[in-house]
């Protein structure tokens, strides 16, 4: 029996998910169903007998395509193994292991992350013969990744940086690794280079779909419209005023380009916001509307007007933290079923953070740091899954460089340097210059050939045990005496010890689950699940949710407490220096925090604020609060315009006092 989708969905979603033939282009505002809208549309062409292997879903987080999947197969009651609902860089991973041949790639690259890119881009330094100091390696990495996406240009091609970046690319290659950006480019590459290959994917996914579209990168965009057209039938799903990732690459022009490329698109638009109360949609309708470049949209609902927001000044950044400390237990002591996990604290950026987190621990509040460090970054952990990576890609040298001598093996930095340049002398990885220098011929001393061998037959020993895993993990740390390595670097804390050898743990039952859940996968396929899923974080629901703005969209929250509302914060005075044109951007992203909030919002500013060199400074609210309707908000002894004039009269007097 087909499902009315009239039934389940208002007129606008159930019109976006019966058409089902072409290509559509759906403007869903935020709160606005666009999930369930999207899951029905996808079971309504199954039910209409489209073949699920014919499906593609495409979305940008893990944690999102697994809901999709998740609500998909509920609603159909049935496993639906053939659909394919995932992220973009999940399905070029999938691309290229079965083609990255045809680039001259061996099958069993490595993913490397960012951490992984940092330390390639530090050898290629010191390769080139340039000092690792005089280069912001951070800063290097955002670079190069833009001219490998097309995003920059090199300006002098005769420079230290043009030569470290044909370095990088070059070693990349002979290491047979690949980054996130080669995860999409290197797949275009192999549908320019091999037509016959993108024949075989489009006749494969006839039908697709794009969540997030305004998340899309133009080399995104380029691939999935490589693939939708042939046949057309794409649906893109996305809302441009919530476009706040350029700074990675997104470009919410792509809801232009696809108005260009796909002209017989219908449109579709969800303005009914089952999120927010009245006053909060009005408080951002009126913002988002000083935007001009936008899809002209206005949230609605049915639900009451609801709380007035609340707007607080605060005399310092630490009485602004104490006193949301004190709202949240007053809000969790007056509503019984209200949980920390309902509560989300938003700031503009990671440095507003550790005030408020010192707080939260000493109010005894539990919260959640979104933006911290990644359990895959703890330096234990990497070490491990490089351990793995070497067993598995022998030409992973940076891998191998970081576990070559950890823990110590007698294998110091003059025999590695040794290693490295008979490598590079002789266009070999430095696994196979570690066998040819230990053999007997080699200058070596006596002792270190003996190590280099002791490390090697360990090697060989763990490759052949690789094939089960369930305990290869435990096996590297006894036989290398990890754990009386952190012993010796902390002797008098046994805790700590205690807990990085505990993280090693969660790190194999980790592997063993993954494995046990995926019958067909490989120890390689869990390092590159690894690899992409490393950022992302479980859900908590005891704690409160501490976050940038960024981190927090596709979150909602019951209550939310926008924190450091101030000029040169939101909007940054950073991104405004680089581009005046960014205050746009700005606004979408105050949009985004202020639609968090489904019924109460919190709006939070200080007098002053501590800058990062440790000094105060006189702060004024945000500019942003004078575009929204001064009756919207919590009865106060002045509207935000007016509060602004007495912080600006404030500092022009302290200004005056200082130089008399």
């Amino acid at each position: 029996m087909k499902t009315d989708l009239s039934a389940v969905l208002n007129p606008e979603q159930a019109a976006a998910a019966s058409t089902i033939e072409g290509p559509l282009l759906i403007i869903a505002g935020a709160g606005s169903g666009k999930t369930r809208m999207i899951t029905y549309r996808i079971a309504h062409m199954l039910e209409e007998g489209i073949d699920e292997r014919s499906i593609l879903a495409l979305t940008f987080t893990n944690k999102a395509a697994s809901e999709m999947s998740d609500r998909i197969r509920a609603l159909e009651g049935r496993p639906l193994k053939g659909l394919t609902a995932t992220t973009f860089h999940s399905f070029g991973l999938g691309l290229l292991k079965r083609c990255i041949q045809h680039l001259g790639y061996h099958n069993d690259f490595t993913l490397y992350d960012t951490n992984d890119n940092e330390a390639l881009i530090k050898n290629c330094i010191v390769a080139c013969g340039y000092q690792i100091p005089d280069y912001n390696i951070r800063t290097l990495l955002s670079f190069f990744s833009d001219l490998k996406t097309g995003r920059a240009e090199m300006q002098d091609d005769s420079g230290a940086i043009a030569g470290i970046y044909r370095e990088w690319l070059l070693t990349q290659k002979a290491y047979n690794v690949v980054d996130f950006d080669d995860l999409i480019l290197l797949p275009i590459r192999i549908f320019e280079a091999k037509p016959w290959i993108l024949e075989e994917v489009q006749e494969r996914y006839r039908y697709i779909m794009v969540d997030e579209f305004q998340d899309t990168s133009l080399l995104q965009y380029r691939f999935v419209s490589m693939i939708a057209s042939k046949h057309r039938n794409i649906a893109v799903v996305g809302d441009d005023d919530q476009s706040i990732y350029s700074w990675r690459g997104a470009n919410y022009r792509n809801i232009i380009e696809f108005e260009k490329d796909f002209p017989e698109r219908k449109e579709f638009r969800l303005e009914r916001n089952y999120r927010s109360t009245g006053n909060i949609l009005t408080a951002a309708n009126a913002l988002i509307v000083h935007n001009t470049e936008r899809k002209d949209k206005k949230l609605w609902t049915e639900e009451k007007s609801g709380a007035a927001i609340s707007i607080k000044r605060h005399r310092t950044s630490e009485a602004e933290a104490y006193w949301i400390c004190r709202s949240i237990k007053d809000e969790i002591r007056d509503k019984r079923d209200l949980k920390y996990g309902d509560i989300g604290v938003l700031v503009r950026t990671n440095s507003l953070i550790s005030e408020l987190e010192n707080v939260f621990a000493e109010a005894a509040i539990p919260v959640r740091i979104s933006g911290g460090q990644s359990f895959f970054d703890r330096r234990e952990i990497r070490d491990m899954l490089c351990y793995l990576k070497v067993l598995l890609n022998r030409h992973d040298d940076v891998s191998l460089l970081r576990i070559i001598n950890t823990p110590r093996r007698g294998i110091g930095r003059t025999t590695i340097e040794k290693l490295r340049k008979y490598a590079d002398e002789h266009v070999i990885p430095l696994s196979e210059a570690m066998e040819q220098m230990a053999a007997d011929s080699s200058p070596l001393p006596q002792k270190t050939k003996e190590n280099l061998r002791a490390f090697m037959s360990r090697l060989t020993a763990w490759r052949s045990a690789a094939a089960s895993p369930d305990n290869l993990i435990r096996r590297i740390v006894t036989d290398t005496g990890y754990e009386a390595m952190l012993a010796e670097e902390f002797p008098d804390s046994p805790k700590s010890v205690g807990y990085r050898m505990r993280g090693i743990e969660i790190l194999e039952g980790r592997l063993r689950r993954y494995l046990e859940m995926n019958s067909d996968a490989s120890l390689k396929d869990y390092l590159n699940a690894v690899t992409l899923a490393g950022d992302e974080k479980e859900d908590d629901d005891a704690a409160v949710s501490l976050m940038t703005m960024h981190a927090s969209k596709g979150l909602e929250f019951r209550m939310v407490y926008l924190a450091g509302i101030e000029d040169d914060v939101i909007p940054s005075s950073r991104a405004l220096e680089e581009d005046s044109r960014n205050i746009d951007e700005e606004r979408r992203l105050f949009y985004v925090a202020i639609t968090r909030a489904r019924e109460k919002l919190f709006i939070n500013y200080s007098d002053t604020r501590i800058s990062r060199d440790g000094t105060e400074k006189m702060t004024i609210p945000s500019r942003f609060l004078e575009e929204i309707p001064n009756e919207l908000f919590h009865n106060e002894e002045k509207s935000p315009e007016e509060m602004k004039k007495d912080q600006i009269a404030r500092f022009k007097a302290l200004l005056a006092r200082n130089k008399s």
